[in-house]
């Protein structure tokens, strides 16, 4: 998948680049194959790091944040939560609904 990768107030290296890249495509690339875009926007405010993802399925949008003072930990920790919200997303989907089921009202009375 290709991922678009913006850096913000600092430049990162293409090294980082091709983990983040890595990243994406290892662990959110598996879980649903139907993405239509993604873009990661890492951002650095002070001492801290931000990396947030945005990813684009059919139907919806998905957006995770995550805040630390490590770069490799913001892209680990906001990728799992990605992770996390993509799999819940594929499963709402994957529901089965049976048109022939019917519904018993229960009843207190006897």
């Amino acid at each position: 998948m290709k991922v678009n990768i913006v850096a913000r107030h600092f430049d990162i290296s293409e090294k980082t680049r091709d983990y983040i890249q890595a990243e994406i495509d290892h662990r959110l690339e598996p879980v649903y194959d139907r993405t239509v875009n993604c873009k990661m926007i890492v951002d650095k405010v002070k001492n801290d790091y931000i990396a947030e993802v945005i990813l684009n399925v059919p139907g919806e949008t998905l957006t995770a944040k995550e805040t630390s003072d490590d770069l490799s930990k913001s892209v680990d920790f906001v990728v799992k939560k990605m992770r996390k919200q993509l799999t819940k997303h594929k499963n709402k989907w994957k529901r089965p609904v049976d048109p022939h089921k019917q519904f018993v009202e229960s009843s207190d009375e006897e």
